[in-house]
């Protein structure tokens, strides 16, 4: 059995839990998922403009007219230089070169402005294509410019061209550095082979003429190769660092830039499948927060699918209990979004790490909430199957304070006959290890709303202790023990737990789903007739979030 560890975390918290994908069969039926991954590739949901895709083409085209400008001034420098008199030599190399390159460009922005919207990848294309060819003309025409002067046996106009044309590479080396949006990474790359160029020119001329090899030596001392690694040295590291710093400046800006009718304001969180950012409606100034899927999760096909079951199996429940969808759709780049309301406060992994063991009565007042959410959620045919700390959100609504939000509806479960179908292969586990019940852990495809209630279990023992119910070295240890060990009572870790919450949680965690509460509804029924039941309410909770914010250092708390 195969582990593929996953990250994607909640929707609006930092803190991760492990999830993971365990494997047991090699094969597995995507193909729904397949098709709503197609559907979302072909514009299912609301398109948005303001992404880099459009700013790379406008940058292409902008590197296209400067560089044509520059070649058309050499041209003319040269015309000007021999009084438009007929051009030999050097000069005529140079000349021509300055020709090609315009020529080249020219072709390159005809290109460019035939389509407003080209891909971002055929736009890497252009641009590799724009930096290599103009590399290679670079080294031809120095190759060329050395055969002449070596021929005429012009040693000193041979080492005063090789320093004009070294300028030339280190300008182009600069312009890509300072012009093309890229990380400094990338950059490095390519900047360094173009600073190949040189060493290949000098080294095709060697092979291609040993005889005129002595007449070049100039070229080859250690005065003249130390000068020329000097140049593509500093160029390389101006333009890298010129391209790590323009990036950074890149980066702000886009997390205060605008998505359709959203302005991005900062990232407030992000997993495996995406970045999550503060967001505001241009119109009615409202935050929210807007869920970017990463570039490489875009060509996943089930992965888009996984991100839009998400957005409608969420958007399709109104419980207040249950983090509201307000939009969904993609930006001209095929980035997919969705936007959801903000919610200032702490996932309850962040609480729980951060209050240690909650008291029995906030634990009852926290559950019950969620117990409301879900109930909504069974109803309709669907199974959360990856409750956790971190996807429960503890939050203030409406001025009531520890007020709980379920989120990140991604590995939910139809359960009833829907025109969505089930999205998750056969015989693939999916879900958090430290939450999953056995039948899940086991791969059963015949999941129901018991399975988030050992889930739910888990997470209340969690609560109760300050740790889940199982811990091992490994996600299949933790597997083994959910399905196998029996559950040390939460009294024995912490004492004081009233032994009617305990016998609800152990009965949550029952190994056979048949020995759990029925559904929802009745364990939030038995919750309310605990004797810590009126032990906490939204008043105390709100002295608790008072009191967090006065301790806690300015700027610390949202």
């Amino acid at each position: 059995m195969n582990g593929e560890f996953e990250t994607d975390n909640d929707p609006q918290a930092t803190a991760p839990d492990d999830d993971v994908l365990l494997e047991p069969t090699l094969e597995a039926d995507f193909s729904p998922a397949s098709h709503r991954g197609a559907d979302l590739i072909g514009g299912l949901g609301r398109q948005a403009t303001g992404t880099d895709t459009p700013v790379l083409q406008q940058r292409l085209r902008s590197v296209s007219i400067l560089l044509v400008i520059v070649y058309a001034l050499v041209v003319i420098w040269v015309l000007f230089h021999h009084g438009f008199g007929l051009l030999s030599g050097t000069d005529k190399i140079f000349g021509y070169g300055a020709l090609a390159r315009i020529l080249f460009l020219g072709a390159v922005l005809g290109v460019l402005y035939a389509r407003r919207n080209y891909t971002h990848q055929l736009l890497r294309g252009v641009e590799y294509l724009i930096f290599g060819t103009l590399t290679l003309l670079w080294i031809i025409i120095h190759y060329e410019s050395m055969l002449v002067d070596a021929r005429e046996n012009n040693i000193l106009e041979l080492l005063l061209e090789g320093r004009e044309e070294m300028i030339g590479l280190f300008l182009l080396m600069i312009v890509h550095g300072i012009f093309i949006p890229h990380r400094w990474q990338e950059t490095a790359r390519v900047v360094m082979v173009m600073a190949l160029a040189p060493a290949i020119s000098m080294i095709l001329f060697e092979s291609l003429h040993p005889e005129l090899a002595a007449r070049v030596e100039p070229l080859f001392s250690w005065d003249n190769i130390s000068t020329e690694l000097l140049i593509v040295i500093v160029g390389i590291l101006l333009a890298t660092y010129a391209s790590g710093i323009l990036n950074a400046l890149r980066t702000d800006v886009r997390e205060a830039k605008r998505i359709g009718q959203y302005q991005l304001l900062s990232r407030i969180g992000g997993g495996g499948m995406g970045d999550v950012f503060l967001a505001k409606h241009a119109m009615m100034k409202r935050p929210c927060a807007m869920k970017l899927i990463l570039a490489e999760s875009a060509h996943d096909t089930n992965a888009l699918a996984r991100f839009e079951r998400e957005v409608q199996s969420t958007a399709s429940l109104t419980h207040p209990n249950t983090i509201a969808i307000y939009d969904f759709g993609h930006t001209e780049d095929q980035t997919f979004f969705y936007v959801m309301e903000y919610l200032p406060g702490l996932s309850l992994a962040e609480l729980i790490q951060e209050a240690g063991p909650l008291p029995a009565g906030r634990v009852i007042y926290l559950l019950r909430q969620a117990c409301r959410a879900l109930a909504e959620a069974h109803s309709e045919g669907m199974v959360h199957r990856d409750l956790k700390p971190g996807n429960l959100f503890v939050t203030e609504r409406g001025g009531e304070c520890d007020f709980i939000k379920v989120l990140d509806f991604g590995l939910v479960k139809l359960t009833q006959d829907s025109e969505n179908p089930q999205l998750t292969a056969e015989q693939v586990v999916s879900g958090t290890p430290h939450y999953m019940p056995p039948e899940q852990a086991t791969g059963d495809s015949d999941l129901d709303g018991r399975t988030d209630l050992y889930a739910l279990g888990a997470i209340a023992y969690h609560m109760l202790t300050g740790r889940p119910p199982f811990e091992a070295k490994t996600p299949m240890g933790v597997l083994l023990a959910h399905a196998s060990k029996p559950v040390v009572p939460p009294s024995e870790i912490v004492p004081d737990i009233p032994l009617d919450l305990e016998g609800i949680v152990l009965r949550l965690l029952e190994k056979d789903s048949c020995n759990r509460f029925a559904d929802m509804t009745e364990l939030e029924a038995a919750l309310s007739t605990c004797s810590s039941v009126d032990d906490w309410n939204s008043q105390q909770a709100a002295v608790w979030w008072h009191q967090r914010a006065c301790d806690a250092p300015v700027g610390e708390v949202t």
